[in-house]
C-alpha cells in the first residue's frame, strides 16, 4: 500500500518536460520560502514600476524642456516631474495644479491632464504586475517531483513459500482495498477531493465497446457473438498520464485491453449426490461446474453446495485466472474458454440466501423466479423473486501492449508474460530509457489483471452487494454485470497510478517475507524523475516567469539610475542641447534648496550644476525671525543696482508678463548658476 507523497516532494530546481526544458523549468521551494519568494517579487514589481515611472518622467522633462521661457505651472510640473518618485503621488501633485492654477494660467487641466493620465496608467499597469507576479506558481503549476531514498519495488525474501503466498495477499489486500477507495471517490467523478488530487491525473480514460466480440467460443458468450463488453484504454503516456517525467524521446506508452461477458452455465454443470456419510455436505446436492481443471486435483472447476440458500448467506463469489504463457497455472480453462494470447479471469457468483424485490433479468444477476413471503401470522405478504440458478458465470480476458511513441511501433496485443517476453525482444527500438520504464510498467502490470481487483475482496467487490439489506436486494438493471466489470476496470486503473508512485516513495508496509528491492545503475534514474500533484506544503515557481521578472526590473531599475548622467554625458560629448540636462539638474530638489537659499545670501554653495549641492562647512543657515506666514521668504536679496542684478551674482532675470502669469528667461551665459 503506498504512502503519502507529501514527506518526499523534492524542493529546489527541477524539468517538467511537459513544457519542454525552457518553458518546463521549475523550481519547487518550501511554502515559507515561497511566499517569501512571491512578496519580494510583488514588491520587486512595485519597485520596477517606480523605475519605469522615472525614465518616463525624465523622458517628459526632457521632452517639455525648450529654451523659450515658460510660465509658473510649467515649471511647476517639471519639478514635479523631476520629484516625485511615485506615478500616484506625481499625478495628486498634478491634479492639485489644475486647481491652484485655474485662475493664473492658461488652460492648466488641458496641460496638466496628458502627464496625469501617464502617471495613472504607469500606476495601475505596474499594480496590476505585482498583483500577477504571483502568477508564475500558476505558470509551473501544482506539479511537484518526488524523490525517496526508500524507492523500489517490494520483493520475496527467504525460500518459505508459504510465507511468500501470505506475504502476497497481504500486500494484495491492501493495494486492492486503496486502489478500491480511490477508484470509488474519484473514478466517474468530477469532485474535487483532496483525494482526488494526488495524482498527474485524477483518472485514466478509456473507451467503452458494448457490443464487442466474443472474447471466446462465440457460443459461450451468453447474449451470443457481438455481445461483450470491452475496455481499452487506449495509449496511455508514460509521462502525461502517469507522471514519469522525461523528454519525448525517453516515453513510452501502455495499454490495456479487458473484454468481459456473462457465459453460459449450460453444458458446464453436473449436478451429484453427497453420499460420502464423513462429508460435511452428506446428504446435499452438489452443483459441479466444468470450465477447467484446478491444480489437476479434481475434474471440475468449482463446486457449490445447493443447502447454502439454508440460512442467510448473502452473496458468494468465487474467482479463477489463468496466465497465458505462464510456465504454470492453478487453473487450466477449457479449450472454449482458453486463450493463447490473453488472460483469463473466470468468476462464479452464488446468490446463495439473497431475494430481490422486483425481476432482475441481468444474465449474471437473473432472479425472475418469483415466492411469497408472509409475516405478522399471513396478514401480510410480500412478494419476492429468487436467482433462477444456484451459480452464475462471468468471465473476463486481460490484454496488454507496449508502445515507443518515436517511431509508433508496438508490440503485439497479448497476455501478460508474452508481452514481457516481446519487450526483452526489443523489437520497437526501445532505448535505454524507455526500456527501463517499460520495465517498470511491465512489473506493475502484473497486479492489474481482472482477477486481482476482486479475488481478495470476494463478493464485496461487488456494486450491487452495497444495495443488500438484511438479505434484500433492492431492484437492479439488466445491465448490472457491465457496472460490476467496469468498477473492477477502475481498480486495475487505480491501482495502477498508485503503484507507479509507491515505486518512487517505496512502500508503506513492508510485510514479513517481503523485502524493498532498490533500483540499480539505470533504474536509479526512475528513483528522481516523479511527479506528483500537489496538496500543500511546497509552492512551484516557473523559472522562466521568475526570470522575466527579474531581468526587466532590473534592467528598469538599472536605466532609471544612469540614464539621466547617460544622456548628460552624451549631451556634453556631441555638444547638443545641453541646456535640457541642465533644466534637469536644477529641478532637481536639492538644488531648488541652494537655489532658495543662495538667494537669499545664505551660505556659501558650490556643486550647482551637480545633483548634490554644497554648502561650505562651517556655514550655518536657518529662517530669520520675524518672517510672514503668508508669504514666506528666506531673506531680502541685496540688489547692486536698479536694473536688478542680485548680490549674489544669480543670473538677470527678465520680467515677461503674458495674458497670465510670470514668464521667466534663463539665460544662456549664466545657466551655470540656475534660472
Amino acid at each position: 500500500m503506498s504512502q503519502t507523497a507529501a514527506p518526499f516532494v523534492h524542493t529546489g530546481p527541477w524539468i517538467n518536460w511537459s513544457h519542454g526544458l525552457v518553458l518546463g523549468s521549475t523550481i519547487t521551494l518550501s511554502e515559507r520560502d515561497g511566499e517569501l519568494l512571491t512578496a519580494f517579487l510583488g514588491i520587486f514589481v512595485t519597485g520596477a514600476g517606480a523605475a519605469c515611472w522615472k525614465i518616463m518622467s525624465f523622458a517628459l522633462h526632457q521632452h517639455r524642456s525648450p529654451r523659450d521661457p515658460q510660465d509658473g505651472i510649467h515649471h511647476q510640473q517639471q519639478a514635479i516631474l523631476q520629484n516625485t518618485g511615485s506615478p500616484f503621488g506625481a499625478s495628486a501633485e498634478l491634479v492639485s495644479l489644475v486647481w491652484y492654477w485655474r485662475k493664473h494660467a492658461l488652460r492648466p487641466l488641458v496641460r496638466t491632464l496628458p502627464l496625469v493620465a501617464l502617471a495613472l496608467l504607469n500606476f495601475v499597469l505596474f499594480g496590476v504586475a505585482g498583483v500577477f507576479s504571483s502568477e508564475v506558481t500558476k505558470a509551473a503549476g501544482n506539479e511537484t517531483l518526488i524523490r525517496s531514498s526508500d524507492c523500489g519495488f517490494l520483493n520475496f525474501s527467504g525460500n518459505a513459500v508459504s510465507q511468500h503466498s501470505a506475504a502476497f495477499n497481504d500486500v494484495d489486500v491492501n493495494d486492492t482495498f486503496a486502489a478500491t477507495t480511490y477508484s470509488r471517490a474519484c473514478y466517474g467523478s468530477s469532485q474535487s477531493l483532496l483525494q482526488c488530487a494526488q495524482y498527474p491525473q485524477q483518472q485514466l480514460p478509456w473507451k467503452v465497446t458494448q457490443n464487442a466480440t466474443c472474447p471466446f467460443a462465440p457460443d459461450l458468450c451468453f447474449y451470443g457473438a457481438s455481445s461483450a463488453y470491452e475496455m481499452d484504454t487506449g495509449h496511455i503516456d508514460s509521462h502525461q498520464a502517469l507522471g514519469i517525467n522525461a523528454p519525448k524521446f525517453e516515453r513510452i506508452q501502455y495499454r490495456k485491453v479487458t473484454t468481459c461477458s456473462p457465459i453460459h452455465t449450460r453444458g458446464y454443470l453436473t449436478e451429484v449426490n453427497d453420499t460420502n456419510p464423513s462429508d460435511l455436505a452428506y446428504g446435499d446436492t452438489l452443483q459441479q461446474f466444468d470450465y477447467g481443471s484446478v491444480l489437476s486435483i479434481s475434474n471440475y472447476t468449482y463446486q457449490y453446495d445447493t443447502h447454502n440458500i439454508v440460512g442467510s448467506n448473502s452473496y458468494q463469489l468465487t474467482s479463477l485466472a489463468y496466465l497465458a504463457g505462464a510456465a504454470s497455472n492453478a487453473w487450466y480453462p477449457v479449450d472454449a474458454l482458453n486463450r493463447t494470447d490473453a488472460d483469463v479471469s473466470l468468476f462464479l457468483l452464488a446468490p446463495n440466501s439473497v431475494r430481490y424485490e422486483a425481476p432482475v433479468t441481468d444474465p449474471f444477476y437473473a432472479a425472475t423466479t418469483p415466492f411469497n413471503l408472509s409475516i405478522d401470522g399471513g396478514t401480510t405478504n410480500y412478494t419476492y423473486y429468487t436467482s433462477d440458478q444456484w451459480v452464475n458465470a462471468l468471465a473476463c480476458t486481460d490484454q496488454h501492449q507496449y508502445c515507443n511513441p518515436t517511431n509508433k511501433q508496438c508490440t503485439p496485443l497479448t497476455s501478460l508474460v508474452l508481452a514481457h517476453k516481446s519487450l526483452f525482444e526489443n523489437k520497437i527500438s526501445l532505448n535505454q530509457a524507455q526500456m527501463v520504464t517499460a520495465l517498470r510498467l511491465d512489473f506493475i502490470t502484473q497486479f492489474l489483471t481482472t482477477y486481482f481487483s476482486v479475488n481478495s475482496r470476494g463478493a464485496s467487490a461487488l456494486r450491487a452487494s452495497e444495495t443488500v439489506n438484511n438479505l434484500d436486494q433492492i431492484p437492479l438493471p439488466n445491465n448490472q454485470w457491465m457496472t460490476e466489470v467496469s468498477t473492477w476496470f477502475s481498480v486495475s486503473m487505480a491501482k495502477l497510478q498508485q503503484r507507479v508512485i509507491e515505486y518512487a516513495t517505496g512502500p508503506g508496509y513492508i510485510p514479513d517475507g517481503m523485502t524493498l528491492s532498490r533500483p540499480v545503475e539505470q533504474q536509479e534514474k526512475m528513483c528522481k524523475n516523479q511527479i506528483v500533484r500537489s496538496s500543500g506544503g511546497t509552492i512551484s515557481f516557473s523559472v522562466l516567469g521568475v526570470a522575466i521578472i527579474l531581468i526587466l526590473g532590473a534592467a528598469l531599475i538599472f536605466t532609471s539610475l544612469v540614464l539621466p548622467t547617460a544622456i548628460g554625458l552624451l549631451r556634453k560629448w556631441l555638444k547638443w542641447k545641453e541646456y535640457k540636462g541642465l533644466q534637469w539638474t536644477l529641478d532637481g530638489k536639492l538644488q531648488l534648496q541652494r537655489l532658495a537659499y543662495e538667494e537669499a545670501g545664505q551660505g556659501h554653495w558650490s556643486g550647482g550644476a551637480s545633483s548634490v549641492p554644497l554648502m561650505r562647512k562651517g556655514d550655518l543657515i536657518g529662517v530669520p525671525e520675524g518672517v510672514d506666514t503668508k508669504h514666506p521668504r528666506l531673506g531680502r536679496a541685496r540688489r547692486h543696482s536698479e536694473g536688478g542684478n542680485l548680490a549674489t551674482g544669480t543670473p538677470e532675470i527678465e520680467s515677461l508678463m503674458g495674458d497670465k502669469g510670470m514668464r521667466y528667461k534663463v539665460e544662456p551665459e549664466a545657466m551655470h548658476h540656475g534660472y
